[in-house]
Order: structure tokens, then sequence, then C-alpha cells
């Protein structure tokens, strides 16, 4: 029972990353280079670096938090400083003033998204560190990775069902919502709201914790600082998860940014429409992705279930652009291409995102299978190198994005059902192989993880005898 609070309040502390990661990920492209009008390839750059340097300090973070000694222990100290700065610098992100030239408005977006980025993270890698400490055993791992995904994903989904059904409804002078620039403003101050209460529960509700948890050793010189990141860094397992980890985030940048490009312009979908989505496929299959990861590890092990899941995700993935390039699928914004794009996108969410639960959870079992021979704990370090890989490429993902939309002529501030439909389609063709390739990179890596539940027990046992 004791477990299943803190499972509860560690998993509430991933809301501020989901609502932070699906505004990134969804509208922020959409809404400096559609809605604002930056253009495309300035905007994919700004957002390119600032997740670039996202990932490096993730690595700072992490390494920091490993070995910080303070009355608040190794992570909290960390948690309680990212509190003010992450809702002041989120409203700012969405409020930007007004600009005589694009390069300052490009210079404005850059700079907001490493602050937002930057004291995201310095909450973020901290609270998912603190996982493997409140409980070891194989199973309840994946069970408290899934709680944790579970409310990242809703955070983010819940504030894309608001944005959708109430901050971008149709009005007279926009009838596009999409378009309304109001809208994504009170985005920013409803989402730093909520952003900053999870943060704050989360941070109160682990601090219990904090007398129990492992104490940092001491690293007295550069070369022992050297030596324990490249022993932990070059373990085997981890390198597998961190190389396939660094092509999940270029196919997941590459795909988030134009999801929205693909809802409203190639589906010819409206706000309403979209929102539905998030409503009858989004939110059913992050529950169901909970369910599949727990049966699925519990039944054929963490590594065989992520690649499982992976594989059905991946074999999906050319289905409904082939039927809209061939003329197959429902006509353009229907209710039936809508109930074809959410069966779609249900099976896309519960897989894809099981998958994640799973990956997280085999990183958490190679926290112990390298403290055998560091005699370290290195959460931090292994959490933000994950995290690294994924965003370092992700940045590449949406820089992609970019560079997509321009070769194949998408025009700035272009009207759903005014596009010509030749650019749309070579939009799709330019997307579907580069994104398959990468996500099946990722799923070979994964697929070389070689901790599974007897090696984990194994390693907790030698460990508990020393």
């Amino acid at each position: 029972m004791k477990n299943n609070r803190n499972f509860l309040f560690y998993g509430i502390g991933s809301v501020a990353f989901g609502i932070k990661g699906n505004a990134f990920s969804w509208f922020l492209f959409f809404y400096y280079n559609m809605v604002i009008g930056l253009p495309a390839w300035m905007a994919s750059l700004a957002l390119a670096i600032a997740t670039i340097w996202d990932a490096i300090s993730d690595l700072i973070i992490g390494y920091s938090s490993d070995h910080t000694k303070s009355r608040l222990g190794r992570r909290h100290p960390y948690m309680y400083a990212a509190l003010i700065p992450v809702p002041i610098f989120f409203v700012l992100l969405w409020n930007p003033p007004t600009f005589d030239t694009d390069f300052n408005l490009f210079l404005y977006l850059l700079i907001m998204a490493i602050l937002v980025r930057t004291f995201t993270t310095l909450f973020e890698i901290p609270n998912q560190s603190l996982g493997p400490e409140i409980t070891r055993e194989y199973h309840e791992r994946t069970k408290m990775m899934s709680l944790r995904y579970f409310f990242g994903w809703m955070g983010g989904t819940v504030m894309t069902i608001l944005m959708y059904f109430v901050f971008l409804k149709p009005t007279a002078e926009y009838p596009n919502g999409q378009l309304n620039p109001e809208g994504y403003e009170i985005y920013g101050f409803v989402a730093a709201i909520i952003m900053l209460v999870a943060m704050i529960i989360s941070s109160r509700g682990l601090n219990h914790l904090i007398p129990n948890l492992s104490k940092p050793a001491a690293n007295n010189n550069f070369s022992e600082i050297k030596d324990e990141l490249k022993s932990t860094l070059l373990n085997k397992s981890f390198l597998v998860l961190f190389i396939g980890g660094i092509f999940a985030g270029m196919a997941a940048g590459f795909s988030s940014a134009l999801n929205i490009y693909f809802n409203t312009f190639f589906w010819g979908f409206s706000t309403f429409q979209i929102g539905i989505v998030s409503i009858v496929a989004v939110v059913p299959g992050i529950i169901c992705s909970m369910i599949i990861a727990r049966v699925l590890s519990k039944n054929i092990g963490k590594k065989r279930a992520a690649i499982i899941c992976g594989s059905i995700a991946l074999a999906l993935t050319p289905v409904p652009y082939a039927l809209r390039i061939f003329e197959l699928a429902p006509s353009f914004g229907s209710n039936g291409l809508l109930l074809m794009m959410s069966s779609y996108y249900f099976i896309e969410v519960s897989t894809g995102v099981a998958v994640t639960i799973l990956v997280s959870s085999m990183v958490s079992d190679i926290v112990e299978d390298s403290e055998l021979t560091t005699k370290k704990r290195s959460e931090g370090i292994f959490f933000s190198a994950q995290g690294f890989s994924a965003k370092a490429v992700s940045g590449v993902g949406i820089f992609l994005a970019g560079l997509v939309t321009s070769l194949a002529g998408l025009p700035t501030n272009a009207k759903p059902g005014a596009i010509d439909d030749n650019i749309l389609i070579n939009v799709a063709l330019y997307f579907v192989p580069i994104y398959m390739i990468l996500y099946l990179f990722s799923i070979y890596f994964f697929s070389l993880y070689k901790i599974d539940q007897d090696t984990h027990e194994s390693n907790l046992a030698s460990i508990n005898e020393r």
C-alpha cells in the first residue's frame, strides 16, 4: 500500500514533462510557423538547437544530482529549484512580443525554448531518478513506470483536448481555430499553472523518502569522474538502449512535428475532430498501453514485449497514408476518415507508449547491473543519458520536419483545403520511409538488450551479499 502511494506521487511528477513535451511536439512549431509567421526553417532550427542543448543539460543535471550532498538528499534540491522558473518561462514562450524582423523572433523562440527545456529538465531528471530506489522488484518497476507514463501522457493529452475544444474554438475572425493566436496565449497560462501544481504535489509527496535514499559517493578529481562515467555508460545493455533511443528520438521528433500538419492539411480535420481523436483514441490508448506493458512483461519479459509492440506499430505506419494516396480512404475531413484515423491512433498509442514504458523499466534494471561493477548507484546518469539519446536527435527530427515541409513546398499561413494535393502527398512520401527506417533501427538495437528477470534477481542477490 505504501509503495502504491509512492508510485502515485512519482507518476504525478511526470505531468509537467508531459505537458511540455506535448506542447513542443504538437503545437510550438506550428504556432510560430503557421500562426505567427516565422519561416519553417528558422522555427525548426531554433527548436532543434534548444533540443540539443536540452540533451546536454540532461547529462549535466543527471550527473550532478547523483553526487549532490544536502539535507534534502540528492534529488529534491533540483526539483524545488525548478518550481518557479518552469511556469514563468512557459508563459513567456507562448506570449512573444511583436518583433520587427524574423531574426529577432527566431532569437526569442530560441532563448525561451532553451529556458523552458532546461528548467523542466532540472525537475524531470532528478524526479525520474527516484524510481529505481522506490522499488527494486522487476515487475513492480514496470507497474511504476506505467503510472509515470500514464500521468505524463494524460497531462499532455488533457491539455490537447482543452486546446482543441476550448482554446482553439473557431471564431468569426478565425473559422479555423488552429490559426487563432489568442488560443495559444491562453494555453500557455493554463498549462503553466497545472505544471506548477503537479511539480509541488510530487516533490512534497516524495519528501518522506529522503532519509532512506542512497547517499552519493564522493569523486575527488577529474580522473575519477571520467572513469566513473566511462564504466557507467559503457554498460553493454545500456549502450544498446542508448543507440536505440537515438533512432527512436529522431523518429519521434520527426513524427510529432508533422502531426498537426497531417491532421490539419492532409486529413482535413477541424479542431473539434482533432479533439475527438484525443478523447476516443489517445486516452483509451494510454490506458491500454499500461495493461499491455504489464501483461506482456510478466509473460514474456520486457525486451520481447517491447519488440512485439514496436513491430506492430511499425507495420501499421504506412497503411493510412497509402489508403489516402491511392484514394481508398474515406473522403477528406469526413467522419468516416475520423473513425479510420482514430482506430489507427489508438493502436499506435497503445503499442508506442507500451514500448516507452518497457524501455524505461529496462533502464531501471541497468542501475543494479552497473552497480555490481562501479559500486555506485547512477540513476541520474542513466535516465539523463536515455533522455540525451532521445532529445539530442529529436531536434534533428524536428529539423527534418522543417526541411520536409520546405522541400515539399508547403506554404506558410496556408488554409486547409487550399493546398495543392500533390504538395501534401509529397510530404507523406518523404515522411513514411524516413520514419519507418528510423523506427526499425531502434527496434533492432532494443533487441540486443541482455538483462532479463533472472539476471536482475541475480544482480540484486550479489549486491545484498556485500
